[in-house]
């Protein structure tokens, strides 16, 4: 059985890696006795994947890993499994998707982020700033190699809330997108000053946003759900 299982990251494991958030719910699974599906080859390993990496430092209300098990899961199930993950990780729903679904990761179109900036003096004129733009370049740099990116089509939504937090609706995925700490260059906030809160990851379901735990999913294809909460781009 496959299944889509949403959860929270809290302030006790922030600076928890994402390699050692995946082993972390690797042995929480076997101590849990839910034997996992694991691929062929001379390397086999087990069929669990993130929907996206978090960045370290960062807490979530809305992160989601993809599991295959061998056996059917329950609700029991899922509760023994929530009683042997360490304090800081909360499940908050999950669902069974078709066997043959697409990758998670493969899906993932755009996170929404919520920043706390603890000097937010001359911030709303930098956001409106940004918004009006029509071009926003900035410079990437990996080990192979430097690029210019434009940031500004990545960038779905971007405001300040009555309670001085910073709300972004930014994209990712395969098809490009922007991170939260670029976002934060651009607006001259140190990185280091900031809260980072992923609220939500959302999925493509044509022209459409929507939760992994709301979207249709049939096979190999993924629908609009017209009856849950989305973002239309």
């Amino acid at each position: 059985m496959r299944i889509w299982i949403e959860f929270a990251l809290k302030e006790p494991l922030r600076f928890l890696s994402h390699l050692d958030l995946l082993r972390t719910w690797q042995r929480a699974v076997r101590r849990a006795a839910m034997p996992l599906v694991y691929s062929q080859g001379f390397n086999p390993h087990p069929k669990m994947a993130f929907a996206a990496p978090l960045p370290v430092g960062a807490t979530s209300l809305g992160e989601y890993v993809d599991i295959q098990f061998a056996t059917e899961i329950t609700d029991e199930k899922i509760a023994a499994l929530q009683a042997v993950l360490p304090a800081g990780l909360e499940i908050l729903q999950w669902r069974v998707v078709p066997q043959r679904a697409p990758a998670l990761m493969s899906l993932v179109k755009a996170a929404e982020w919520s920043v706390k900036i603890p000097n937010a003096q001359g911030l709303p004129e930098r956001v409106q700033k940004i918004l009006q733009a029509t071009s926003l370049p900035i410079v990437r740099r990996t080990k192979k190699k430097v690029s210019t990116i434009d940031l500004r089509p990545y960038l779905y939504r971007l405001e300040m809330t009555p309670s001085g937090r910073l709300e972004m609706l930014l994209a990712m995925g395969n098809s490009g997108g922007t991170k939260p700490r670029e976002v934060l260059e651009l607006l001259q906030i140190p990185a280091a000053e900031a809260q980072l809160l992923r609220r939500k990851i959302l999925l493509a379901a044509g022209p459409y946003l929507q939760s992994p735990m709301a979207v249709l999913l049939k096979e190999k294809e993924v629908f609009f759900n017209a009856e849950a909460d989305y973002y239309q781009l």
